[in-house]
């Protein structure tokens, strides 16, 4: 007599396992090392003339920055990540106006 053959949960989404719509991707701030949802940081990407914020989705390199926190803009705070370009990005993410200020 045999055994049954004994099930192995799939990893694709089915009808035990809900769909991931509704997953947002979570990053982490390379100034103070929390752990938040993706739409929460500024990217700072790495571009040919050295590292630049911008806005929207850009291939390549790139860090991301607490949006709402300029304590993590800090030149000291973003050193380990940018080294002796971080006084350069710490003025671009102070030349961003933070969403409190958008009144």
């Amino acid at each position: 007599m045999s055994a049954a053959p004994t099930s192995i949960p799939s990893l694709r989404p089915g009808p035990e396992r809900p769909n991931s719509a509704g997953h947002s991707p979570e990053r982490t701030c390379v100034a103070c090392r929390r752990k938040r949802v993706q739409s929460e940081f500024v990217r700072v990407t790495r571009a040919p003339e050295g590292w630049q914020v911008r806005g929207g989705s850009r291939t390549g390199r790139g860090a991301y920055v607490c949006a709402d926190s300029p304590e993590c803009w800090a030149e000291k705070r973003l050193r380990r990540a940018f080294r002796s370009e971080a006084g350069a990005v710490s003025a671009q993410l102070h030349s961003l106006k933070t969403p409190t200020d958008q009144s």
